[in-house]
């Protein structure tokens, strides 16, 4: 079985302030340790996303703003 939750950065952090400081020191080596501030946002190629999009039959002014948007987002945009 597998549980999805939605936690917030405030939630988060409340609970790291409820943790003594060898709880802390862990989660410090754990996050080092499996490098997780390295980890980037893997963008996935436009193409593949609007085909994706396609799929499920949306109509073409959808598509026309949906790329628009992201082509002008901070995920895909260019510069």
């Amino acid at each position: 079985m597998q549980i999805a939750v939605d936690i917030t950065l405030p939630h988060i952090l409340k609970l790291i302030s409820q943790m003594n400081l060898n709880e802390i020191e862990e989660v410090k080596k754990t996050i080092v340790k499996k490098e997780l501030y390295f980890k980037k946002f893997q963008k996935d190629d436009l193409g593949d996303l609007m085909g994706d999009f396609q799929k499920e039959n949306y109509s073409d002014d959808f598509f026309k703003d949906l790329e628009d948007g992201l082509r002008k987002s901070s995920i895909y945009d260019a510069h």
